[in-house]
């Protein structure tokens, strides 16, 4: 392995904590990975990452400042996906979108035009059978560059990849302080390290936001997911009016929900209700729930994207809102180049803390 030698401590084993191990690791560093809940992760843990759908969505109807990033994201997955111990929890088969009128649809369109990406109009008759529905779907729009990746599947993958590459994982590590160079447990265990990188989703104590204040800009936001059955095997990842569904390795999902300021995951029935009817009223009769239901607690920012970067004296990689599972790889292109102080892209420094007007 090429590089500096660097020794790296990581709070924090959601996706984006995983991702970041590894491609540390990939270029030379130590890297040792700490959580405080168990090694399985469940969808009815505090983990987000678990409790998320795994969408890969990088394409949307208008421009946006980071658009670059969810791009260069999605190509990294396909990429790192070839040989991975995580490769078959991740799969590619496009989104198709209904927007409500013509010119959201056109719209759609021509901006995927020019970011250079495939999305193609689909007539009524298609969007039926690239989706496997009977519903006459109106404006449908069919975009390449989309998939799934499995949860569960991809985050024990992740960590399997990890250990064999030499990363050092321990669980049940509840920590309780961090200063630039060591993280301190609760059962008194020190890490020392030559930099510490914070991912905590929104479970940053008060003392983890003292180390690094961008943490204090993440508030959460409850979302509910629901386990469904299809009348006919789904193909792509599919976006209604304030729904989508997306099939995942074993299961279809239908999301999702939008609470903020909840740390709760207690699923609420109404909002499950919710969902399928927005479900139902697009799909009618396609759609049934299949008994699993689950909330998980997303970090949001401000902006919606995430804070990347140098707070105090820690790095931080958090706040990744809806996209977390999406953005990971290039989070762990971020966070190496801080750590291994190589050059920044304007767009991965664009994330950093300086943006919310603390660092």
């Amino acid at each position: 392995m090429g590089g500096v030698m660097k020794k790296v401590v990581i709070v924090g084993c959601g996706v984006i904590g995983l991702f970041c191990a590894v491609r540390l690791r990939q270029v030379g560093a130590q890297v040792t990975l700490l959580d405080s809940e168990a090694e399985h992760p469940s969808p009815h843990g505090p983990i987000a990452s678990a409790a998320a759908a795994g969408m890969l969505a990088a394409l949307d109807a208008t421009p946006s400042p980071h658009e670059a990033l969810a791009l260069e994201s999605i190509d990294l997955w396909r990429f790192l996906r070839t040989g991975a111990e995580w490769a078959d929890g991740v799969r590619f088969d496009g989104g198709i979108y209904t927007p409500r009128t013509s010119d959201e649809a056109d719209a759609f369109l021509a901006n995927a035009r020019r970011l250079g990406r495939e999305a193609i109009p689909l007539n009524a008759s298609q969007a039926r059978k690239r989706l496997g529905v009977e519903t006459r779907l109106e404006n449908a729009v069919w975009a390449a560059d989309e998939g799934t990746a499995d949860p569960l599947r991809v985050l024990t993958g992740l960590a399997m990849q990890a250990r064999a590459m030499g990363v050092v994982i321990e669980y049940h590590r509840d920590v309780a302080n961090v200063t630039a160079n060591a993280v301190l447990t609760h059962d008194d265990r020190v890490y020392e390290a030559d930099v510490v990188l914070l991912a905590p989703g929104v479970w940053a104590t008060q003392r983890l936001q003292n180390a690094a204040p961008a943490l204090k800009h993440i508030r959460p936001a409850k979302g509910h997911v629901v386990a469904v059955e299809t009348a006919a095997a789904l193909g792509p990842n599919f976006h209604g009016h304030g729904f989508y569904l997306a099939r995942r390795r074993e299961d279809v999902v239908l999301g999702s929900t939008m609470e903020f300021d909840r740390f709760d995951r207690k699923v609420d029935p109404r909002r499950v209700d919710d969902l399928l009817a927005a479900a139902q009223a697009h799909l009618p009769g396609e759609i049934k729930p299949s008994g699993r239901a689950w909330a998980g607690v997303r970090p949001m920012t401000p902006d919606g994207w995430p804070i990347v970067g140098w707070s105090g004296d820690m790095l931080i990689a958090a706040g990744h809102s809806r996209n977390g599972w999406l953005l990971a790889p290039v989070t762990a292109e971020i966070i190496t180049a801080y750590v291994f102080g190589h050059e920044l892209k304007p767009e991965w420094a664009a994330l950093s803390p300086e943006r919310l007007g603390v660092a």
